[in-house]
């Protein structure tokens, strides 16, 4: 994992381009993912709505736009993919 951050489609730590990613399953191959990518390649849930990929970042999201802040593998309004349960482990 060499300290990677995790992506924000399929949670893994491995070395890959996470800014292409799109695959159906989380990195351990058994968990669907709850987001993919839409044409403009920005992550949506499985209602069709735009969440913010800042948000996903250890560092967070400061805009006041609470309402695309959700973990893009929980689904979670307190935490993006780095701090979620589901991401592979360092």
């Amino acid at each position: 994992s060499d300290g990677l951050s995790a992506c924000a489609i399929c949670l893994g730590r491995h070395r890959h381009n996470i800014r292409e990613c799109n695959v159906s399953t989380l990195w351990n191959n058994t968990t669907r993912a709850r987001v993919s990518r839409n044409r403009d390649g920005k992550l949506i849930n499985s209602r069709l709505e735009v969440i913010c990929l800042a948000w996903q970042r250890a560092s967070g999201c400061s805009l006041n736009h609470s309402a695309r802040h959700e973990c893009s593998g929980c689904g979670s309004p307190n935490h993006g993919a780095q701090k979620c349960h589901l991401a592979q482990k360092v």
